[in-house]
């Protein structure tokens, strides 16, 4: 990768310097996990219990327990001592619905009313609870009580809450039976004008454990540390990330979602090896046990709860052109007639960072030198079927030739601080843009003023609006409606929500282009995997963000084909845009006006290799386009983990280099150049597979196998039982899928394809060696594969 410096990445700094603003306390409930003298009150037996409806209401008495430093010898830990302390906890239990219980506790009243703030599109938790009815048991130790699919007991003294299927125990908490301080069960604590509540969970041996958003370390989290403050990544194969999801996904059968926008701490085995705990700095612990028993079940119950991905339009699962940035109107047109005269299917161009009067100076006004007459630009555009998506971001840099700047303080648009004045950074504090102004989504009257800008850019042309940063706001701020500490992780739902509702306003259309995200977020798509470094890490650390968030709620995610920071070698160029374009979503992008994505740029095999591939995307896009609107029902991702088809086969729990594309395809990208190795191996869970390319098929008792790689082919197996449809070449979607024009049919399996694009269905039944095709005029060409003839 070649030298980055500040010209062409803007994050970096250049040069040396301290910074001012270090970090001096722990934050959240980390200040009172690894506090002194902090005194945590735990639920130790229930004294009252009350049911009405689908609710359980728990009155539970707590004791005190100390959190304070002690030794053993040389070693120093902390202790839970206990204390006379007596106190009351507040417990609810409510059947959201027969297989999804929600449970909350707080030292006061639990409260019954949602906050004004944020308005419902921009929650998190925006389901309804069902009538659910209920059978209660009680006994001398316990109360249990019933759904139709899930019972929960409540253990008297000590309290403990276990959930069971039928006879099977799928969940239960965790209490602390020795007197170290490393499992945190139900609690809550109060140090230093702060407040956090604790719970804990147990693990089992063999559990593992998925989610929490878009993850580029690991996919499995048992075990692993979690950095839950959304963040600007910076490189695709670190702990932090843009979107953290407090989501989370068992093996046991069960699904955790925590509803709770403040800083929220996860300890996955890490403090202790047998428990799942986590913590919130709220005074109120609410959240969810959906019980599934399969990962898919569990991912859509968590969908009911906080709102399924609508279908974006066809337009956008064509082919994104970009890079940061173009330079005028003069290059847009030149790639443009590029990739047309190339024969490289594409339907949209990104102006990034550069439109505006300066580079980064988000004043949402167009250069009138080098983008002058947008709309003349984008109806010329659109007469060669391209759509134009334009970048902005969050903030607005202080200056005077900055017209939103100008306006937003006088109006009190922005967030700010004690004084009145938009909030900043300390001065000299080293970094980029420390100094811009926060743009406060929390005022209505803000939101209103900047989606307004919005709909204008819209109506003049643009098609789609690509919503950077979002991710690192500031705590410390003052907001118009909510606290910093509540808003931090939540901001990026509501900035995304209204930016994406002002295209729906204007277009009709479900549509952003976002970088930062949290629970909810998957229902303002598409989201991307941010600023990943020129390297094979970041191309894997990308992969496995795209699994991470499939198991969180987002069925479309996409990243940059090549790499952000940097320049790829035409081989990993190659190599990344052959996964990029079997993603929901397949766009080229990296850093700096001359840092070029375009194909050609990487030599002429480059050009050829990703030619063939983007064509060939497009003639599936009947299949992606049939998988992404079944993806808007089921939850299940475009890009997924093996785990959701095969969560009893063990092998496939932590492969997280390969994945299934929809139901019929298994994916196997290659992630070493082939200095390094010119083999690939892949497991292929039971089942019979046929190789893509060769149309060879493998009865596979769940096996390993390594295969030969050249640079064209990246592996891809379909799985039997499969028809594919096809539709026809073309450079653009023209937001059409168009005609079916083929039907590939695996043979090997019996199956049914209900095939529905919006404007025509069809239904594909194979039997055997019979596959029969009702509802489809005129009928395609059919091709068989895997087994013998086809019989029409």
């Amino acid at each position: 990768m070649p030298e980055v410096d500040s010209t062409a990445y803007p994050q970096m700094v250049d040069g040396t310097g301290c910074p001012s603003a270090v970090q001096t306390s722990l934050p959240g409930p980390l200040a009172f996990m690894d506090g002194e003298g902090v005194l945590f009150m735990r639920a130790a037996k229930v004294t009252a219990v009350e049911v009405a409806g689908n609710t359980v209401k728990l009155v539970c008495e707590t004791r005190g327990s100390l959190n304070r430093t002690v030794h053993t010898h040389e070693t120093a830990l902390h202790e839970l001592a206990d204390t006379a302390e007596t106190g009351v906890l507040y417990g609810e239990i409510v059947f959201w619905s027969p297989a999804i219980s929600r449970v909350r506790f707080s030292t006061e009243p639990l409260p019954q009313e949602e906050p004004a703030f944020p308005p419902r599109e921009a929650r998190m938790l925006v389901g309804e609870p069902r009538d659910v009815p209920l059978q209660i048991e009680e006994t001398a130790e316990a109360y249990t009580v019933s759904s139709s699919v899930v019972s929960v007991r409540i253990q008297r003294e000590p309290f403990h809450l276990q959930a069971f299927a039928g006879e099977k125990l799928f969940w239960e908490q965790r209490r602390n039976e020795l007197f170290t301080a490393d499992i945190f069960d139900t609690a809550v604590a109060n140090h230093a004008g702060r407040t956090a509540a604790f719970e804990s969970f147990a693990l089992a041996p063999q559990e593992e454990i998925f989610g929490l958003g878009e993850r580029f370390d690991h996919v499995t989290r048992r075990g692993k540390a979690v950095d839950f403050w959304n963040k600007d990544a910076i490189g695709t194969s670190n702990t932090r990330t843009y979107i953290n999801v407090p989501f989370l996904l068992s093996t046991r059968g069960y699904g955790l979602f925590v509803n709770s926008t403040c800083r929220t701490q996860w300890e996955i085995g890490t403090r202790d090896a047998e428990t799942l705990g986590f913590a919130v700095e709220d005074g109120v612990m609410d959240y969810f046990i959906i019980y599934g028993p399969t990962p898919a079940e569990v991912v859509r119950g968590y969908c009911t709860l906080t709102g399924f991905a609508p279908t974006p339009p066809i337009w956008s699962f064509g082919l994104w052109m970009s890079r940061n940035s173009y330079a005028s109107w003069d290059v847009v047109h030149e790639v443009a007639d590029g990739v047309r005269a190339r024969g490289i299917p594409a339907d949209v161009l990104h102006l990034d960072t550069y439109w505006f009067n300066e580079d980064f100076n988000c004043d949402l006004r167009f250069n009138e030198e080098r983008f002058a007459e947008p709309e003349r630009h984008f109806r010329a555009l659109k007469e060669q079927d391209f759509r134009i998506s334009l970048w902005l971001y969050n903030f607005v840099p202080p200056r005077a030739n900055n017209a939103n700047y100008v306006e937003g303080a006088e109006k009190g648009y922005f967030a700010h601080s004690a004084d009145g004045t938009p909030w900043r950074l300390p001065e000299g504090t080293v970094g980029s843009w420390t100094d811009d102004a926060v743009i406060d989504f929390s005022n209505p009257e803000a939101s209103a003023w900047f989606t307004g800008q919005i709909k204008a850019l819209i109506a003049k042309g643009a098609a789609a609006i690509k919503t950077d940063f979002g991710e690192g706001i500031p705590e410390d701020a003052i907001y118009q409606n909510i606290d910093g500490r509540r808003f931090h992780n939540l901001y990026s739902l509501v900035y995304n929500a209204a930016v994406a509702q002002a295209i729906h306003e204007v277009t009709g259309e479900h549509i952003v282009w976002a970088r930062s995200g949290t629970a909810g977020s998957q229902r303002y798509p598409i989201h991307w995997g941010g600023d990943s470094q020129c390297n094979w890490s970041g191309l894997t650390g990308t992969l496995r963000a795209a699994l991470s968030i499939g198991l969180s709620g987002f069925p479309f995610f996409s990243h940059d084909i090549g790499g952000f920071i940097g320049r790829p070698t035409p081989e990993l160029y190659i190599r990344w845009a052959q996964y990029g374009l079997f993603s929901s979503h397949s766009r080229c992008h990296g850093c700096g006006l001359d840092n070029s994505r375009e194909p050609w740029s990487f030599g002429e095999e480059a050009n050829r290799i990703f030619t063939d591939y983007a064509r060939l995307r497009y003639r599936l896009l009947p299949y992606i386009y049939d998988q992404a609107r079944k993806a808007t029902v089921t939850a299940k991702p475009l890009v997924r983990a093996l785990l959701f088809d095969y969560p009893a086969d063990r092998n496939v729990w932590h492969i997280d280099d390969q994945y299934l594309f929809g139901d019929a395809f298994l994916i196997a990208p290659v992630l070493a150049p082939l200095q390094e190795t010119t083999t690939r191996t892949l497991y292929l869970p039971r089942g019979t597979w046929i190789d893509y390319w060769t149309k060879a098929a493998i009865h596979s008792t769940g096996e390993w196998i390594t295969r030969e790689v050249d640079l064209e082919t990246m592996p891809i197996y379909v799985k039997a039982g499969s028809i594919l449809p096809y539709g026809e070449e073309k450079d653009s979607t023209r937001n059409a899928i168009g005609p079916i024009t083929c039907l590939e049919v695996y043979t090997g399996a019996d199956s049914v394809l209900e095939y529905d694009d919006g404007e025509k269905q069809f239904t594909a039944r194979l039997e055997g060696e019979r596959v029969e095709i009702s509802g489809l005029d005129p009928q395609p060409a059919v091709e068989v594969f895997g087994g013998g003839e086809c019989e029409l």
